[in-house]
């Protein structure tokens, strides 16, 4: 189910670049994870409870305190600290994971997913704790928090991994959305932020994305032929529209022979990748369409738009 507040979000204020912080909302979210898949148990020390007519300890306080205990023991170790402060091993780790700074809070998030995979191998905390969370779907969780933030880490086989290189988003994304929104790329535009929010939304928008992202290709291929004159038919895919724009000399001659390729891999990047995984019903099976795909799809148009729309931005400045 998604939210009202984070559809209007997604409209109105597009991200255009991952970020590499950790915002309180994700944090917060972080928390939720744990409570789902550990428990929470803020009494100090554990309450008593009358267990078969003897008062003891309650089991299930002793498996969340002794998953806490373990992680605040092997972080406090690892970052050279004798031991945290305040009441309880939830709450000393809760109250330094939302005042850590960005490394040492990835660090607590990828100890604590990798001890909640060996708090579910354990019978006695299965018995007891009964999570409403499994330790895969918690992992699938926390990965789909840091795309709906639009945060540029992931956790991959249990470790935390950075990933899209600033330098593509600096160097082709945002002067691509630039370039679409300021000089009347309209559709385009939207079309790739259409994509871009399919992608945060994890494995079962993947394929929207790509149609999306070919969507956003052609759109910029007939606004450039629109705005020159070119002739092209509604019905176009973006091959064909491509022959368009280069019969007419979009990109110089001299250029073209100098780039054999460039003309194949717009042909056989977006478009190719739009029809095979997105563009068309999937049939019985559903299209399984990996994240690095989607991904590298949402680059691979930004670089084409980019290349088209200055390439435009030149045709009337060359030399006769």
């Amino acid at each position: 189910m998604e939210l009202y507040s984070k559809r209007k979000n997604a409209t109105e204020n597009p991200p255009s670049a991952y970020r590499y912080d950790l915002p309180t909302e994700f944090r917060n979210q972080v928390w939720h994870i744990w409570n789902d898949t550990i428990g929470y148990v803020q009494q100090v020390p554990p309450r008593s409870i009358l267990y078969h007519g003897l008062e003891r300890s309650d089991p299930r306080s002793d498996e969340i305190f002794s998953v806490y205990e373990r992680m605040n023991q092997f972080l406090c170790e690892e970052h050279g600290l004798i031991g945290l402060p305040g009441n309880g091993p939830c709450n000393k780790l809760g109250d330094w994971f939302f005042r850590a700074d960005t490394d040492t809070a990835l660090d607590i998030i990828e100890v604590s997913m990798q001890m909640i995979h060996m708090a579910q191998d354990n019978y006695s905390f299965m018995s007891w704790v009964k999570p409403e969370l499994k330790a895969q779907e918690a992992c699938a969780k926390l990965n789909q928090r840091f795309q709906e933030h639009a945060i540029g880490y992931r956790l991959e086989q249990g470790r935390i991994v950075r990933i899209d290189s600033e330098f593509l988003h600096t160097e082709a994304v945002e002067p691509a959305l630039r370039l679409m929104y300021t000089q009347g790329y309209e559709g385009a535009f939207q079309e790739f932020i259409l994509a871009q929010k399919h992608y945060r939304q994890g494995q079962d928008h993947y394929d929207d994305c790509l149609t999306n992202c070919g969507k956003s290709l052609e759109s910029t291929l007939k606004t450039i032929c629109d705005r020159r004159k070119w002739r092209y038919k509604a019905s176009d895919t973006a091959s064909k529209l491509l022959e368009v724009v280069f019969s007419n000399g979009l990109v110089p001659g001299y250029l073209q022979t100098h780039f054999s390729a460039l003309r194949a891999t717009l042909e056989a990047g977006v478009p190719t990748i739009r029809n095979r995984e997105g563009g068309h019903g999937s049939g019985e099976k559903p299209n399984e369409v990996p994240d690095y795909l989607a991904a590298y799809q949402l680059h691979l148009t930004a670089s084409a738009v980019l290349f088209l729309i200055r390439a435009n931005e030149a045709f009337d400045h060359r030399k006769p």
